[in-house]
């Protein structure tokens, strides 16, 4: 006698937790609980590995993360600091509420991922001198512009954008560009303009901009990958962050 399988609707699949998720996870609280005062320094990150019992180069990553969302300040020659503005840098994204947001940003970023790694790779092997004069245009004004925030992100965003119309495909371009409009909506209604800047910005721009000027599109796909996948795992910190702050601003009304 055959009897009918159960449905197994129910059930989720168990993701699997990098060392590196978890170690970014582990700091962030650790740094949370307050054991380290305001404006101090953190211990060393091989002290931190080895009371992980995780690798330097995965500790070093996850404070990047944290420094991109302005958590900690690393200062060259004397160690990583937490930041003395916490409490503001996450005061701006909480008007409205980054956890709803957050499934949308998330998505957004993963579907730059897919679109502008190909994007850079046909760039590479298509731009026209034209095209590339315009990328580094947009290059050389973020650099001109760190500390003015809206003008360097419009020349983050148009840098992009760029990428995408030396892709020579029409389509492709307009599909970077639909990205880039959503996400700089997003960003609005998050109410934080130093948190994406610092997260789309460092030296991967350059890097991206040279591997397309020599045309070497294998680097320049696997740079922008790298470059979104890094701005991707800050706004899932920011995300975390403020479901974070909520729950404990919630549990403080009880």
């Amino acid at each position: 006698m055959k009897y009918p399988s159960p449905s197994i609707s129910g059930l989720k699949t168990i993701e699997k937790v990098s060392v590196k998720d978890q170690t970014l996870e582990q700091l962030k609280n650790y740094i949370l609980s307050g054991v380290v005062p305001l404006g101090e320094r953190l211990p060393s990150e091989r002290a931190l590995a080895d009371a992980l019992g995780v690798g330097r180069y995965s500790v070093r990553e996850a404070l990047k993360v944290l420094e991109a969302v302005g958590l900690v300040e690393s200062r060259v020659g004397e160690g990583t600091f937490l930041t003395t503005n916490t409490g503001a840098s996450f005061g701006r994204i909480l008007g409205l509420s980054l956890t709803t947001w957050g499934g949308t940003i998330i998505e957004l970023q993963d579907a730059r991922k897919m679109i502008e790694t190909a994007a850079a790779r046909a760039a590479a092997e298509r731009a026209t001198d034209s095209q590339i004069e315009r990328i580094r245009a947009e290059l050389d004004a973020m650099r001109a512009n760190m500390d003015r925030v809206q003008t360097y992100l419009k020349a983050d965003f148009n840098f992009h954008r760029r990428i995408g119309e030396a892709s020579q495909n029409a389509i492709i371009s307009r599909f970077v560009s639909n990205l880039i409009d959503l996400l700089e909506e997003a960003l609005k209604e998050a109410h934080s303009d130093s948190l994406p800047a610092q997260a789309e910005g460092g030296g991967t721009h350059q890097a991206i901009f040279d591997a397309i000027a020599r045309g070497d599109a294998k680097a320049a796909g696997d740079l922008m990958r790298d470059h979104i996948q890094f701005s991707s795992e800050v706004w899932q910190t920011v995300i975390s962050l403020t479901a974070d702050t909520e729950r404990e601003s919630t549990s403080g009304d009880d």
